[in-house]
């Protein structure tokens, strides 16, 4: 998995995650969240950008949900894009 951190504004703070999430990279999109949140005191917003192709496993559920928790902790809105619901589960089709 590659993580690439931008800055577009100076209220909001890109998080682009390319690839498969397991456990030892969960561990660590969750720390590098963690540390923008710390040093990137002044923002409001925080986009994640999902790879389309990461699953729902319970490893990548896990770790999307201690982020929100990170985010609402320090009032920061999360916005979560690129992955797509599962089949049946409000989809297209």
């Amino acid at each position: 998995m590659t993580i690439i951190v931008t800055t577009p504004r100076s209220d909001t703070v890109e998080v682009r995650l390319d690839g498969a999430m397991d456990d030892e990279t969960s561990y660590e999109v969750v720390d590098t969240v963690r540390q923008l949140l710390r040093t990137h005191r002044g923002v409001s917003r925080l986009e994640l950008h999902c790879d389309p192709a990461m699953t729902g496993d319970s490893t990548s559920l896990a770790a999307l949900l201690i982020i929100r928790r990170l985010a609402e902790a320090d009032d920061v809105r999360l916005i979560l894009t690129g992955r797509q619901p599962p089949a049946g589960e409000g989809g297209p089709g």
